[in-house]
């Protein structure tokens, strides 16, 4: 910055530093103090000067004053040269950096003259045209021009030379340019013309549009897609200001709520909200969360049908940032609300015929065996407990309570003497009790129950370190929910009466699982089982 700065003021005339007006100041300073003493001192004392010069004192002061007119007059001579020398370098200094400019810039530059030749072409233009600048120098400018637009252009120019008007100067326009391979490319021109020393001189500025006609064309066809799903689509669009006067509908809005188009634009839109103040809790949560998704509540035709709705919507903002309006899709979904609840009342009719059946199932076993009345509903209610404080999830804390009422269905092939014997079992008669886990799951296997209850109840007698029956199936073979059967089945077994014996207790029961803890029982169902009763206070009803 500073050397420019002192570069710049080199360039400036001086004014009174040139050598000769320096000179013509001291003459005449000279002339001012010589006069003064001449008229001090008088002309009889002044003749001094006669023999040391050899002229009069006249003839002195002539010559002096015609040599400071001499020196005033060459000084004024060389400060307008040299000033009109600074200006020409001033000139060819501005027009380098036009040139580096022009050769530099990223636009396409091209001059001609009026015949059409070109006399200006930047760097630019070569890579956009194809031609160097040796080829194109002198050539017509019709070289860059599509045969289509030629004839207009010799016309424009001609009309232009003629009568000084023009269409195209000072103007943006897009057309077509010729590049050097013959191939044609979008451009976007803009013209300018000078005249100087009475001839014309055009000079274009060009820039390829190729992008941004791709981008204009991307974004008319997004616009297009957008256009046809707002139309097409199945679901009512609306577009609302923030007081709630409807500006844009699509054709579903018309058809779910029977309004015309006229009707509805324009139209408030609190007119269709059940509740009128739901439109304004609505619009504030909206405010607050920018959007809101699948939000129900009730809509009403113009007949006043109500329909349930589930609407999504966001704030449309401007560019400062402040609220617009909304715009939200709303789906009518009345007919999938009755579908639903059909539905419910269907599946909870169902859930009411299954949980018969299976308590009839639970009745008829123990009709064969009432000293054990009341078992497997016990064996049930305590395996739901332990199941639920494990953290089971729900679809297997109701598959194990479904399959526990209905675990010893098996025994419902054992003959009843053998069921009610208040004496030891034999052998014999224990292996047809150990058959009625396989039997149940005969029993059960072709009913499709919404949990795997055949697979539980086979498992129930099933021990981890492959003691059980009637598979002999170890850990992870064994299903979580036959291994929660399995704990709650001995315990309530333990601590309730037998026709061959009185309860044991419940503490034995706890103790005999925590001793087989790891070895015939799942150690996190123990666990779980030992919480609920001695932490919890579980009872056995």
């Amino acid at each position: 910055m500073h050397s420019q700065k002192m570069k710049g003021e080199g360039k400036r005339p001086p004014i009174v530093t040139e050598p000769l007006l320096l000179i013509a100041v001291a003459l005449g300073a000279f002339y001012w103090v010589i006069d003064t003493l001449m008229y001090v001192v008088g002309s009889n004392e002044a003749n001094f000067l006669n023999p040391l010069l050899g002229l009069g004192t006249q003839q002195i002061w002539q010559r002096l004053i015609v040599l400071c007119f001499f020196v005033i007059f060459a000084s004024h001579v060389q400060f307008t040269i040299k000033k009109r020398r600074n200006a020409e370098a001033a000139l060819q200094e501005t027009e380098e950096r036009y040139r580096e400019m022009v050769e530099t810039s990223t636009d396409t530059i091209i001059s001609v003259n009026e015949k059409m030749e070109i006399i200006q072409w930047n760097r630019a233009a070569s890579e956009l045209f194809g031609f160097s600048k040796d080829l194109v120098m002198g050539k017509l400018v019709d070289i860059l021009i599509p045969e289509q637009y030629r004839q207009r252009h010799i016309e424009g120019v001609n009309r232009f030379l003629a009568t000084g008007e023009a269409r195209l100067i000072g103007r943006t326009i897009e057309l077509e340019g010729r590049l050097r391979d013959g191939t044609t490319r979008p451009i976007e021109l803009s013209l300018s013309a000078s005249n100087k020393g009475g001839s014309w001189t055009f000079t274009a500025i060009i820039r390829e549009t190729t992008e941004r006609r791709r981008a204009l064309q991307a974004l008319r066809e997004s616009e297009q897609r957008y256009r046809n799903l707002f139309e097409d689509s199945r679901d009512a669009i609306m577009i609302w200001t923030g007081e709630g006067k409807i500006l844009a509908v699509n054709q579903a809005s018309l058809d779910i709520f029977g309004y015309t188009i006229e009707g509805m634009i324009g139209a408030d839109i609190a007119d269709m909200y059940v509740k009128a103040d739901e439109l304004t809790k609505f619009q504030q949560k909206l405010e607050q969360e920018g959007a809101v998704r699948g939000h129900e509540l009730k809509l009403k035709k113009r007949d006043g049908t109500e329909l349930d709705c589930l609407l999504t919507a966001t704030v449309r903002k401007g560019k400062d940032g402040s609220t617009l309006g909304y715009q939200g899709i709303a789906r009518d979904v009345t007919d999938q609300k009755r579908n639903e609840n059909e539905l419910k009342r269907t599946l909870e009719t169902l859930r009411k015929a299954m949980n018969g059946t299976i308590q009839a199932m639970s009745l008829a076993v123990e009709s064969r065996d009432p000293y054990t009345a009341g078992h497997q509903k016990r064996v049930s209610d305590l395996a739901r407990a332990i199941a639920q404080e494990m953290g089971l999830s729900q679809e297997h804390v109701d598959g194990i309570r479904m399959s526990g009422l209905i675990h010893d269905l098996g025994k419902i092939s054992i003959p009843a003497e053998i069921l009610t014997n208040p004496s030891h079992l034999s052998e014999k008669a224990f292996e047809l009790i150990k058959d009625h886990p396989q039997v149940g799951y005969n029993i059960l296997r072709e009913i499709e129950f919404p949990w795997p209850v055949a697979q539980i109840v086979l498992q129930h007698h099933e021990r981890m370190d492959g003691s059980g029956y009637p598979k002999g199936l170890s850990g992870d073979e064994i299903r979580v929910e036959a291994r929660v059967l399995a704990v709650a089945d001995v315990v309530e077994a333990m601590a309730s009466h037998r026709p061959y014996r009185p309860s044991l207790g419940l503490e034995p029961a706890l103790e005999e699982i925590s001793r087989l803890r790891g070895t015939a029982y799942d150690p996190a169902v123990v666990d779980a089982c030992l919480r609920i009763f001695r932490e919890k206070g579980y009872q056995i009803k």
